[in-house]
């Protein structure tokens, strides 16, 4: 059994773990995107193509076993833009957070430099949805021109028979189906909203405060009031749950803090290990590897909220040796750092190496 040692005495180490946890969890908060709009999206229908059948059962068939997708209902450029808007908020939480299972994690000493990015594309997305507001008539007339091409393939369908073009009524017609889809100018504007909710994580300690508060309150007479009682119920079986799952919760957090920045490491440090063998010359390391390496360093100084001192100091000499001028600089050098810093990111962390994260954090 693995121990560790307080003022001569020898106690299990996974008796600390739930401290451990405790402590690194109040170092940061879970953030949570909420990143609404209409999507610009309708299902579609056989009717939408003119596709027809030879009888009712395989009307039937299709309808039980065969979906046909989605038609857009906006130009692809217009919804690209605002897709990869929506997409650089994700990516930009992901950099400055850890997947836990209570949601993106994000330290304290990350918040501040993940927030000024967030505000700054929460700007963007507000631009994106006032400048499709601005520009909607012409972006529902491309639209209806766009889909008058649909409609003559359709009439082509329908009507095989046919050797003329598709009548002025039928276009229109097939037209008005596809922007009668489409919300008014306030409604598709109304549709965005970007927001983000903070959350502290509840430990199951503090879970079972709750319990026993909760016991305390159904021995008391005014339980007459049902809605109140579900509630305290409600919360007093998740609370329980948390008991239950103490130790897989504070497996989980550790290896999503500890574990995922260790593999990040890792995975970055093997990667320009590699590019650099497929290089031909390998006396000089490139601007890209230098770059890349230069932002790890950097993300994992705002993510290593919980001291890993182990990793960070075979950071600090790599980042030593990269800061070097090119003359003075020697790739041997920097490989055989990279080769050690990727052997220790993925070794197993040892929770008697872990205890000297205790020695800056105060202990509640």
């Amino acid at each position: 059994m693995t121990t560790f040692t307080i003022n001569g005495e020898e106690l299990p180490v996974e008796q600390f773990k739930e401290d451990w946890t405790s402590i690194l969890a109040k170092r940061g908060l879970v953030v949570k995107l909420s990143i609404r709009r209409w999507r610009a999206k309708a299902k579609l229908t056989t009717q939408d193509l003119g596709l027809k059948f030879v009888d009712d059962s395989s009307a039937e068939f299709m309808r039980k076993y065969i979906t046909l997708g989605k038609q857009k209902l906006l130009p692809t450029e217009v919804l690209n833009e605002i897709d990869t808007i929506e997409r650089r908020s994700r990516e930009n939480l992901s950099d400055y957070s850890f997947d836990t299972v209570w949601g993106k994690f994000v330290p304290f000493r990350a918040f501040s430099t993940w927030k000024q990015k967030n505000d700054e594309i929460r700007s963007d997305y507000i631009a994106a949805a006032k400048a499709l507001g601005e520009r909607y008539t012409e972006i529902v007339a491309f639209v209806k021109e766009d889909y008058k091409n649909l409609a003559k393939d359709v009439w082509a369908r329908l009507y095989p028979e046919s050797s003329g073009n598709p009548t002025a009524s039928f276009i229109e017609d097939f037209v008005s189906k596809v922007i009668d889809k489409i919300p008014s100018q306030q409604e598709v504007v109304q549709s965005f909203s970007y927001d983000a909710t903070y959350l502290f994580i509840s430990m199951p300690s503090a879970m079972e405060e709750d319990i026993a508060e909760a016991r305390q309150i159904r021995r008391k007479e005014d339980m007459e009031d049902f809605h109140a009682q579900l509630q305290r119920e409600t919360k007093e079986l998740i609370a329980e749950e948390y008991v239950e799952r103490r130790k897989e919760l504070m497996d989980d957090f550790l290896d999503s803090t500890v574990g995922s920045m260790r593999k990040y490491v890792s995975e970055l440090c093997d990667s320009v290990l590699v590019s650099m063998g497929k290089r031909k010359n390998v006396d000089k390391m490139t601007s890209i590897h230098i770059n890349k390496l230069n932002k790890m360093i950097e993300k994992v100084r705002l993510l290593n909220f919980y001291d890993d001192k182990e990793v960070d100091n075979l950071l600090n000499e790599l980042e030593l040796e990269i800061g070097k001028f090119g003359h003075e600089r020697n790739d041997d050098v920097i490989a055989a750092k990279l080769k050690k810093i990727v052997e220790t990111a993925e070794k197993e962390i040892e929770l008697e190496d872990f205890c000297p994260a205790l020695g800056y954090l105060e202990v509640d």
